[in-house]
């Protein structure tokens, strides 16, 4: 259940972030549910290879799995902080159209062709 609070906390936090920036969020909040869906998985296949198939029935493997989970909360907590980096070090281009100054050159052209 933590899970899913961080989960959604740092989906947030990582929109919040990219938005301020000027920077699609997309991205960064689909490139972190890929990583907390791959750490699920691999930490289910890694319970499941220590503790047996019969992981769900037997209520003291469930409890011995369950040592697992810190190291799910560190990774998505590590993927959070490497993402919010990625947004800080993103280059953003300002567009300033509202302050157009034309280049300004030492010659006038000759526009006498016009009248």
């Amino acid at each position: 259940m933590i899970d899913i609070v961080l989960v959604l906390i740092f989906c947030y936090q990582l929109h919040r972030m990219a938005h301020e920036r000027g920077l699609p969020a997309m991205p960064y909040i689909l490139n972190y549910l890929a990583g907390f869906f791959l750490i699920a998985v691999l930490i289910g296949y890694t319970a499941m290879t220590l503790f047996g198939k019969d992981l769900l029935q037997n209520e003291e493997a469930m409890r011995n799995a369950l040592m697992l989970e810190p190291f799910a909360i560190l990774f998505e907590v590590i993927l959070f902080i490497y993402l919010r980096n990625k947004i800080r070090k993103a280059k953003v281009e300002l567009d300033d159209d509202d302050n157009y100054e034309p280049p300004t050159t030492g010659e006038k052209k000759d526009l006498s062709y016009f009248r």
